[in-house]
């Protein structure tokens, strides 16, 4: 009998890098950890939007899961220099953030709306 595999020590930061993030209403997978980004140095940032609505968002490369609402808008937006379009669950339709674009673009995925 073989001995049984040892875990190396990158292995769980690995696995934890590759996990999904899915939406905490239906569980469709939105993006992955390994997905994440830094906008103006940080990738978790709070704002509240015209309505006095607080949001906390966490900022994503890509999110694959989700579908673009609404068109490009410069209006009241977060981060100068983007436009921002609402992105809803491609499954369930929850509003789950924005997607930032410019020459770049990145989504800015509501905290609370993830597991």
């Amino acid at each position: 009998m073989g001995r049984p595999p040892t875990a190396h020590p990158g292995d769980s930061s690995k696995k934890r890098e590759n996990e999904a993030i899915l939406c905490a209403v239906c569980g469709t997978e939105i993006t992955r950890r390994q997905q994440a980004t830094t906008v103006n140095g940080r990738h978790e940032h709070a704002f509240f939007n015209p309505a006095g609505i607080a949001f906390e968002i966490r900022c994503f490369r890509a999110a694959p899961g989700t579908t673009p609402r609404s068109a490009p808008s410069a209006e009241f937006t977060w981060f100068p220099g983007y436009r921002w379009q609402i992105v809803l669950c491609a499954v369930c339709h929850t509003h789950l953030g924005w997607l930032f674009s410019n020459d770049d673009s990145f989504y800015g995925l509501i905290a609370t709306r993830l597991t």
